[in-house]
């Protein structure tokens, strides 16, 4: 317990909150290991869990192509991002939040990776039984949210923008 604690501690979501708090939810984590190229979570399929990078690389990607009831074989997708677990990041935010709990991108592991996933349910009996620690830990959630929003917006500007100049030209 100590190893997660030690790592856990690192990590944004739990930010402003002590070791003995943090050890609340250390029990609920359940680690998975994923393979090298394997698939850890999939665009637009349902989840309910926090996700959190504990070990080795992984690759993030959006597909390029809305999805359709058809399907035209087009399966491209956009790197968006490849993150260390020294990073120490949270995945699977939103489908705390959000009533279609739909993924919004594919992870993959680059590298052998473990995975911790907290589930919804279990996030929100810790949160509603510690008002302090929920408070804190979804306030902390929304900051994450908050950055993330506040950089795509800053993204889709550039790309309206390089749009908006090959266009004119």
């Amino acid at each position: 317990m100590s190893e997660q604690l030690n790592k856990l501690i690192n990590y944004k979501i739990f930010n402003g909150l002590t070791e003995e708090n943090i050890k609340l939810f250390i029990p609920l984590i359940e680690i998975k290991e994923f393979s090298e190229n394997e698939k850890i979570i999939e665009e637009n399929e349902t989840g309910d869990s926090l996700l959190f990078l504990l070990e080795g690389d992984i690759s993030i990607t959006k597909a390029l192509t809305l999805a359709t009831n058809k399907d035209d074989g087009d399966n491209s997708e956009k790197e968006l991002i490849r993150l260390k677990s020294e990073y120490n990041i949270a995945m699977g935010e939103l489908s705390l939040f959000s009533e279609d709990k739909k993924r919004t991108a594919t992870v993959r592991a680059l590298t052998k990776c473990k995975i911790g996933y907290l589930t919804s349910k279990d996030f929100f009996d810790v949160c509603n039984s510690n008002k302090d620690i929920g408070y804190i830990v979804v306030s902390n959630i929304a900051n994450i949210v908050a950055e993330n929003l506040i950089k795509s917006n800053r993204d889709v500007l550039k790309l309206t923008t390089a749009f908006s100049l090959v266009m004119s030209k």
